[in-house]
């Protein structure tokens, strides 16, 4: 990668990013970005899916998010959204 997208970067002192050791460190973010990303979709989808078993069958279902989360740290989850991802 670094023979395709190293060389238009290198040395520039006007991009951030442009020292070959934070290339490396881009795609290794960017890695770990898309896998946490799968994880919480895999996760959502698990959820809607057994919220719909319990709501065709008309019963109660409790999500696991509630159960595993106070709600003070659910809370601080969607207030420093813009802090993740600004």
């Amino acid at each position: 990668m670094e023979k395709y997208f190293g060389k238009a970067y290198r040395g520039d002192p006007g991009v951030p990013h442009s020292g070959p050791e934070s290339f490396e460190n881009i795609w290794i973010g960017a890695f770990a970005f898309s896998a946490l990303t799968c994880w919480h979709d895999k996760v959502m989808l698990f959820e809607q899916y057994h919220w719909k078993k319990a709501q065709a069958k008309k019963q109660p279902y409790k999500f696991k998010w509630n159960e595993y989360m106070d709600r003070e740290l659910r809370d601080s989850y969607y207030f420093n959204w813009p802090v993740y991802f600004p």
